[in-house]
């Protein structure tokens, strides 16, 4: 509220006064740290919540839709490419790996409708579990490339993404990132109605399974993995990853056909995608052991 900021503005000013008047018996380094204290509860007052799940267990939730096409794509190679931790490998054979595409649609979100494009870069595994890396995520709106950034630490970029609700016979990038560009990009995605499976109002529909599927999470490299028991941890991983669950449901998965010629942004795209109608993400808090 604005009195408990006031209160607090007041409490750090106050904290410097004191320092003039008793350095003799408080020290610099106390002072400083109780008025970094301070200054966390302001911020804390100051910003507004991001949780809106319904379960306290999962506070944050997105719904929308979403389409996913595999491609085959070459490992990271050049001096400049994106790459996991060296604690992950990359799963390949001979030198190619499973990329993709992930273009979502959010109607509701912790920060209102948004776009998101994600660009797949590798299958990965470590400690028991198998996952798909991102090198890049990509956001149409400026809260939500903060609410990615301060909340799940998710290094997004803001970008002008563009889902196009034409009459095309199938799904499609028309425009792709440039992941190691430093500029603004343009992404497009063309024939999006063919996500919309369920038509405008989709949200009357039920979502299974009722309880979600659950999938894990590492949001500051960007990688959904499959649930696992994980294997202990090895000596010298210093790069531990913030793990949370997910659970995952929706009311209409359809394959799709959506061929689409090879390039460098791309890899070899898979002509087969998923899309995903009134889907429900909802996301823990940080688990207790990371990965």
């Amino acid at each position: 509220s604005n009195l408990v900021r006031a209160l607090v503005s007041w409490l750090i000013i106050l904290t410097d006064v004191e320092g003039f008047s008793k350095s003799a018996v408080q020290s610099q380094t106390g002072r400083l740290e109780t008025r970094r204290n301070l200054f966390n509860l302001l911020e804390k007052q100051t910003q507004p919540s991001t949780e809106n799940g319904l379960d306290p267990e999962y506070p944050w939730s997105f719904t929308g839709r979403l389409w996913f096409r595999p491609a085959l794509t070459r490992i990271p190679s050049g001096p400049d490419d994106p790459r996991p931790p060296s604690s992950i490998t990359i799963l390949n054979l001979f030198g190619w790996t499973l990329g993709g595409t992930v273009a979502l649609e959010y109607d509701d979100s912790p920060v209102g409708p948004y776009r998101e494009y994600v660009t797949m870069g590798a299958a990965v595994f470590k400690r028991g579990a198998i996952g798909q890396w991102g090198s890049k995520l990509f956001v149409s709106t400026k809260p939500a490339e903060d609410v990615c950034q301060k909340t799940w630490s998710v290094p997004a970029a803001l970008a002008n993404i563009d889902f196009d609700e034409d009459s095309a016979d199938s799904l499609k990038v028309r425009s792709a990132p440039d992941i190691l560009a430093l500029k603004k990009q343009n992404i497009g995605v063309s024939g999006w109605d063919n996500a919309r499976i369920l038509g405008e109002n989709p949200t009357s529909s039920k979502r299974y399974p009722e309880q979600g599927l659950p999938v894990f999470w590492t949001p500051s490299i960007k990688a959904l993995w499959t649930p696992f028991v994980p294997f202990p941890s090895t000596k010298g991983d210093t790069s531990k990853l913030p793990l949370h669950r997910l659970r995952l449901s929706a009311s209409a998965v359809r394959l799709t056909l959506c061929a689409q010629n090879p390039s460098d942004d791309l890899g070899i795209p898979i002509p087969i995608g998923l899309v995903v109608d009134n889907v429900l993400i909802e996301i823990s808090r940080p688990q207790k052991e990371p990965l």
